[in-house]
């Protein structure tokens, strides 16, 4: 199962087009499970629309999971929308699964999701007359897709390092439940 790189959201008024969020690396290994498959897009303002809504980091993620798996079936959030923060960054996860119908002669598949996204830049306050927050110039997305509910940890254990900073999980373990 390939997730779906698509950045619509029903709260902005642009339609998801390829170009609203690209994807910049996929992975995927087969294995006697299935398909196990990561993707890393990028939602810049290409589409401002679509920025603002994927800002909104913890409905954007949830949205965005269930669109992904409803194609195959019923989706199910097994963990709400967490927000936490990587090296200064806002970030926020959400956890689906979907049960796919049984083929003739095959048993049920579940499939197990995780999005997670981050702000591309920590805003900053602005001083002087405008005030408020510094543009968030992109959103960084993660897509995480398996037919094996123990992968799944491991996957979101990957390394994130920004700068010269030391390398963090993508997800901190106390995030996971």
């Amino acid at each position: 199962m390939v997730p779906a790189a698509t950045a619509a959201s029903s709260s902005t008024t642009e339609a998801a087009t390829p170009q609203c969020a690209r994807s910049s690396l996929s992975a995927g290994f087969l294995h006697a499970g299935g398909t196990s498959v990561f993707v890393l897009s990028t939602i810049d303002n290409s589409c401002p629309g679509v920025l603002r809504g994927a800002q909104r980091l913890e409905p954007f993620t949830r949205e965005q999971i269930l669109r992904q798996l409803k194609q195959y079936g019923t989706p199910v959030i097994t963990q709400e929308p967490r927000q936490y923060n990587i090296d200064g960054h806002r970030a926020a996860i959400t956890m689906a699964s979907v049960e796919e119908a049984a083929q003739p002669n095959k048993r049920a598949v579940t499939t197990y999701a995780a999005k997670a996204c981050f702000l591309g830049n920590i805003p900053e306050k602005r001083s002087g007359k405008s005030g408020g927050d510094s543009e968030t110039s992109h959103v960084l997305c993660f897509d995480f897709t398996t037919p094996q509910r123990d992968l799944l940890p491991r996957m979101l254990s990957f390394t994130l390092q920004f700068d010269k900073d030391a390398p963090q999980p993508l997800v901190p373990g106390n995030i996971l439940r």
